[in-house]
This record gives structure tokens, sequence and C-alpha cells, in this order.
């Protein structure tokens, strides 16, 4: 996987965004980008599951994230 895809999802997630994983497929996982203020779906980036902002083995420098343990 790209590392330019977990480049956007850091980009998105310093601009305020949120993200959810929608889709799983051994350990690749689609996630969407969305809004801040609604949810709403802007774009999904492909990556591997351990690349995910806040997984054991992916960097988490924005902290906002579903594996987030606040």
């Amino acid at each position: 996987m790209s590392s330019e895809a977990r480049a956007a999802l850091d980009r998105w997630i310093a601009s305020g965004g949120h993200w959810e994983v929608v889709g799983e497929r051994g350990d690749v996982v689609t996630v969407a980008l969305l809004t801040c203020d609604g949810g709403q779906e802007m774009d999904r980036v492909t990556l591997e599951a351990s690349a995910l902002p806040g997984t054991p083995k992916g960097p988490d420098p924005a902290g906002s994230g579903p594996f987030d343990e606040r």
C-alpha cells in the first residue's frame, strides 16, 4: 500500500476531519474520510491495517482514530 494514502489520512486528521474503517480484506483496510461537522463521507483511502493511527504498529500523531484509547 502507498505511503500517499497514509499521508492523505494524516492531513485529513490534522485538518480536523474524522475517519472510519469501512472495509477490511486481510491486512488491508478501506478508510472513509468524514467531515468533522456531520460525518459526511468525502473520500476513501486504502492502506495496510498496521499503518492506521492508534494501532500497535502505526504511529498516531493526531490521536483521532477509532483505536484511540482516551
